[in-house]
């Protein structure tokens, strides 16, 4: 079975999460996908998080200008971006390419009332023909292509 890997559940894996962890149980004999824009949206999101548990700095513009500054929180969020990206290796994720059409994504936003990156990522699920994606992300809910994986 092909399962697709969002955002969301990387970021609550990787944040020790235990019903990503659970997920994580269920799917790691699949076969796990993900995109090139979702692991964009992943590292840069742990890197925020992490520069604000490093510096306690909360404000979104303070904690990038802190983060662009200051070379040591830069590197341990960094050494964290690879920490994921080597796991996805480890997990034998594969990184789909976006070859969709922009009316593909649009069709998707417009029927499902998602916003632009969810809609990219349910569309390139139907595009490779993948039925399971494992997300916290209630949006995809809303596709009737798609199925959420749930923690058992």
């Amino acid at each position: 079975m092909k399962v697709f890997m969002d955002t969301s559940f990387f970021v609550d894996f990787f944040r020790g999460k235990k019903e990503a962890r659970k997920i994580y149980e269920q799917i790691v004999h699949e076969e796990l996908y993900t995109s090139l824009n979702v692991l964009e949206e992943t590292t840069y999101i742990l890197m925020k998080l992490k520069a604000s548990d490093l510096t306690g700095i909360k404000k979104h513009y303070d904690l990038i200008k802190e983060l662009k500054k200051n070379e040591k929180v830069y590197r341990d969020c960094f050494n964290l971006s690879k920490d994921f990206f080597y796991s996805l290796l480890k997990w034998s994720v594969k990184v789909l390419p976006i070859t969709l059409s922009w009316d593909d994504v649009l069709e998707v936003m417009e029927k499902y009332r998602l916003l632009p990156n969810d809609a990219l990522i349910a569309a390139t699920c139907k595009h490779y023909g993948i039925r399971k994606i494992a997300t916290f992300d209630p949006d995809f809910d809303r596709v009737d292509f798609l199925e959420v994986v749930t923690p058992e």
